[in-house]
């Protein structure tokens, strides 16, 4: 996957642009939710310290053998362009992500413990909750729309309003 920002070093914002080499060769029929829109649950509160069950229990060697699968941590879709681009990503709460766009096969990778660290930190500075759920300007032609879902939030923006509150998630995203 390769992932264009615009002017990351010096302008307005961060923005993720788009050139993703992958694809929605898994389906994403009409009926599912897009991996943005999956991305809407917020990660599994942590298990309280008075409930842990017995060493010597078939529940506790069950549960450590089976990890609890990865939840949703951050989706984003990016559309519009010329080539009338429409690329999502969805980081997981461990660290693992899909990329997909219509041009090829969805492609996967995992984040560092840093760089997940640094993604998690973003995004609870930005604070979802108080974005406006929608951002955006007049269209220009051959502009980027991007909508971050997180934690239960969904906040659209586009190249023409760029929140100063997601400069930093969108520079925490994978980019490779």
């Amino acid at each position: 996957m390769r992932l264009i920002t615009r002017a990351r070093c010096g302008t307005a914002g961060v923005l993720l642009a788009a050139v993703l080499t992958a694809g929605c060769a898994g389906g994403g029929g009409a009926g599912s939710p897009s991996p943005a829109e999956s991305a809407g649950t917020s990660p599994a509160p942590p298990a309280s310290a008075g409930t842990a069950t017995p060493a010597s229990t078939p529940a506790s060697a069950s549960a450590s053998a089976n990890p609890a699968p990865a939840r949703p941590l951050v989706g984003v879709t990016v559309t519009g362009g010329i080539a009338g681009v429409h690329n999502t990503l969805l980081v997981q709460d461990d660290g693992t992500y899909t990329t997909s766009s219509r041009t090829g096969p969805a492609r996967t990778g995992r984040m560092t413990p840093a760089e997940l660290a640094a993604l998690r930190r973003a995004l609870e500075k930005a604070d979802f909750a108080h974005l406006p759920r929608e951002a955006t300007g007049s269209p220009i032609a051959d502009g980027f729309t991007y909508r971050l879902t997180y934690a239960g939030h969904t906040v659209t923006t586009d190249d023409t309003t760029r929140l100063p509150a997601l400069r930093a998630v969108f520079a925490a995203l994978p980019q490779d």
